[in-house]
């Protein structure tokens, strides 16, 4: 069941009231249950997948842990100078073997599911391109295989939680010894499709102290869940179809209208993925649990390096954790240094879909950061211009500098190939009407002003975004002052207290607020809805 769909609409309230009916002793088990429920509503077959996933990394962490505790039983404990604290005591052989199989049973699991036939479909488009080169005839028969492997939902998100399970009890952390505990870790329904993606030691911590109800937490999770719909359906619902309008029409695109199809994509994305981080956060709340924000303003970015502190924080977290840092990190020189982050963000734009398109967006990103660093360098043995950076232009120039790498590279996320988004970006920059003859001027002109009849601009005129999207961005305004005010502005802070007061008291009020923000929703949300773009990785 989509979280944006009718079916959650009455799965979670009565989730909700069974679950603080419930004494505390069976809330666990129960929300097992349910989040099993939920990821089995979209194929039975699923459960089976998970569970059997759950079992086996439940298994490798015990057996990693028992291996340390075995070593420092019988190894004399080293003590530091002072003869207090004792020294950790490093893994063992067994230990480093059996985490080697734990990685190698998740990420293969991981790639028979997501990457087989892409596998195949490049080596078979390999031999094709190599036989056409040569003009030579493969003597076998190499027509493409075709597996039927069905992708299942968010096993990307959950395979990087198992591996950072058994990694972090190899480094030391305690293993989760009860089955339901570490079962529910791994199934939570809230995080369980897209993420975010949750660190073990967090999560146990909470479950441990048995979550009370919270009035303020559950009032922050219905705002939280109104927010994200309100992102998902009528912002980033009613960006796809002008989004996908240009995308299907590239040939006939003209320049504005690549630039509405390439930035419309860009919120698109962002809002219909951090509008199901802010539903899946808002259900996690009502529970009374917590799970990690993973977006904070990523287009007010000033570079690109903080785009990812901003963007998909707990992927880039992760990848920072368990893949750069492992690697080398920075700690080598700025040749290995770029090297591993080329190949962080190469192997993250893999993971985000099994298509030579998402390995290509993962390289701009890692390139974009290599350049970044030798600027930063540059400008670092440069006084003049280093003095600039505390000038508010220069975070001005980052920003707008940032937010155009970051659109055209989703243009080669979005496309279905790289033909495909080399058209979109070429008519982004104006080169499909401009030919380098004396009239490149006049057409190129013409791309730009011709442009108030094409398809993906009268699409936008016509949708309800031109009401929403001021009325969003307003209210992000007032939000964002309020913030302020209660942070850095006394005077008007007791203001501001009577009314949080009044809002926290009266109910009533709160109940017609929220109504109506839910039938607003309802009335902007376009016809059909669209399932969360992050469910096919």
């Amino acid at each position: 069941m989509l979280f944006n769909s009718f079916s959650y609409l009455l799965f979670l309230p009565l989730v909700l009231g069974l679950y603080w009916c419930l004494p505390v002793r069976f809330r666990k088990a129960f929300l097992l249950a349910a989040s099993y429920f939920f990821y089995m509503s979209w194929k039975p077959a699923y459960g089976l997948l998970i569970l059997g996933l759950t079992v086996i990394n439940y298994a490798f962490g015990l057996l990693i842990a028992r291996c340390r505790e075995t070593k420092a039983t019988l190894e004399p404990a080293a003590k530091n100078a002072d003869g207090t604290a004792l020294q950790i005591t490093p893994p063992s052989k067994k230990a480093r073997a059996i985490l080697i199989a734990g990685l190698t049973f998740n990420l293969g699991a991981l790639c028979y599911f997501k990457y087989t036939n892409f596998v195949f479909e490049s080596i078979f488009a390999g031999l094709g391109l190599f036989a056409s080169m040569t003009h030579s005839a493969l003597p076998f028969n190499w027509q493409q295989p075709v597996l039927h492997i069905l992708l299942p939902l968010g096993i990307s998100f959950f395979t990087f939680e198992f591996i950072h399970y058994i990694v972090d009890v190899y480094r030391g952390s305690k293993p989760v010894k009860n089955f339901v505990d570490f079962a529910l870790f791994a199934s939570f329904f809230p995080s369980q499709i897209a993420g975010p993606i949750k660190r073990f030691q967090d999560f146990m911590q909470q479950m441990d102290t048995c979550p009370p109800f919270k009035g303020e937490q559950f009032r922050a999770g219905t705002y939280l869940i109104l927010q994200g719909l309100f992102k998902k359906v009528v912002l980033g619902d009613n960006l796809a179809p002008i989004v996908a309008t240009g995308f299907t029409n590239t040939a006939g695109l003209s320049m504005i209208d690549a630039w509405i199809t390439i930035i419309g994509f860009s919120y698109q994305l962002y809002f219909d993925f951090s509008g199901y981080t802010d539903i899946g956060r808002g259900s996690a709340l009502l529970l009374g649990y917590k799970v990690p924000e993973n977006f904070n303003l990523p287009f007010l970015a000033a570079n690109l390096s903080d785009f990812w502190r901003r963007w998909h924080i707990s992927l880039s977290s992760w990848l920072r954790d368990y893949l750069f840092i492992p690697l080398g990190g920075s700690r080598g020189s700025g040749t290995k240094t770029k090297r591993n982050l080329l190949i962080t963000m190469l192997l993250g734009g893999l993971w985000h879909g099994a298509a030579w398109h998402f390995v290509v967006w993962g390289a701009l990103h890692g390139a974009g950061l290599t350049l970044l660093r030798d600027w930063q360098a540059l400008v670092a043995r440069l006084p003049l211009v280093s003095a600039w950076q505390k000038h508010r232009a220069w975070h001005i120039a980052g920003v707008i500098w940032t937010n155009f790498f970051v659109y055209l590279a989703f243009a080669v996320f979005r496309a279905a190939n790289l033909t495909q988004a080399g058209q979109v970006v070429s008519r982004f920059f104006g080169l499909a009407c401009a030919n380098m003859g004396p009239s490149w001027n006049a057409q190129w002109s013409h791309a730009w002003t011709a442009s108030g009849s094409g398809l993906v601009s009268t699409a936008l005129d016509q949708s309800p975004l031109t009401v929403a999207l001021p009325a969003y961005f307003l209210f992000f305004l007032c939000r964002n002052r309020l913030d302020r005010i209660t942070q850095t502005n006394p005077s008007q802070q007791s203001l501001l207290r009577s009314w949080l007061a009044f809002w926290d008291s009266n109910l009533a009020a709160r109940i017609v607020i929220y109504a109506t923000v839910f039938v607003g929703i309802i009335g902007f949300a376009p016809s059909q809805f669209s399932p969360f773009i992050y469910f096919q990785f």
